[in-house]
């Protein structure tokens, strides 16, 4: 599960590229391993309309410069994986209760060993933390990407670059149960309606949502409805 939480500070703002600059590691330099090379290949199709050109290139300037923030252990900051997956028609969104966090969010999480690809680990947090499969992405690559700090609870981890798909399931969410995990006691279909223009309305999130979640499916809406025809 990949939290959205509060901003940091100016001084702390994740999407600083000085926070990890190649002149603070010499290791910015190596070669680039093989889960680096398709961890860049799917960050250059993150070419979604409700991404910003800025942060895509910090998304790449980190993974080339430190390869090793693929994976849970590779620092205090490190790259993840989640999903906004909606139901056949695009009414409903899957939500997750955090239990560490304590806040509804999207499923996704930390990349295991051996992945490749972040759709590869946005997929398997999906079918963990939800047990829905065979879904379909919707557009070429990465839907959205999302930078954030992370609360004390989180331990050594303190911010998130987290890499979201846009995921469709193939039948309406009432055809399509979800299965909640250890790690995710709660699992719910949030309604994502269309107001009496047929414009996608804000969603209907639960109290306890990650701040940054509404604004997130809200840019996401008009990738959404093209997606859709």
């Amino acid at each position: 599960m990949t939290p959205e939480a509060a901003a940091p500070s100016s001084a702390e703002d994740p999407s600083d590229p000085r926070a990890h600059s190649p002149a603070a590691d010499p290791q910015g330099s190596r070669a680039h391993p093989p889960a680096a090379t398709a961890a860049l290949d799917d960050l250059e199709r993150a070419q979604s309309p409700a991404i910003d050109p800025a942060l895509r290139e910090r998304f790449l300037a980190l993974v080339r410069e430190h390869p090793e923030a693929l994976l849970r252990d590779g620092g205090p900051r490190h790259l993840t994986a989640s999903a906004i997956v909606v139901d056949g028609p695009g009414e409903h969104v899957a939500l997750v209760w955090h239990a560490k966090g304590r806040f509804w969010v999207q499923p996704g999480g930390h990349l295991d060993p051996g992945e490749t690809t972040f759709e590869s680990a946005a997929r398997r947090e999906v079918r963990e933390e939800t047990g829905l499969d065979d879904l379909e992405r919707l557009g070429r690559g990465p839907a959205m990407l999302h930078a954030h700090a992370l609360s004390a609870a989180f331990g050594r981890c303190r911010e998130h670059w987290d890499v979201q798909l846009l995921l469709r399931g193939s039948a309406p969410a009432s055809a399509l149960p979800l299965a909640p995990s250890g790690e995710t006691p709660q699992v719910i279909w949030v309604p994502w309606p269309r107001d009496a223009q047929g414009r996608r309305a804000t969603p209907q999130v639960p109290p306890g949502t990650v701040p940054d979640l509404a604004r997130t499916l809200t840019a996401l809406g008009p990738v959404l409805d093209e997606a859709l025809g």
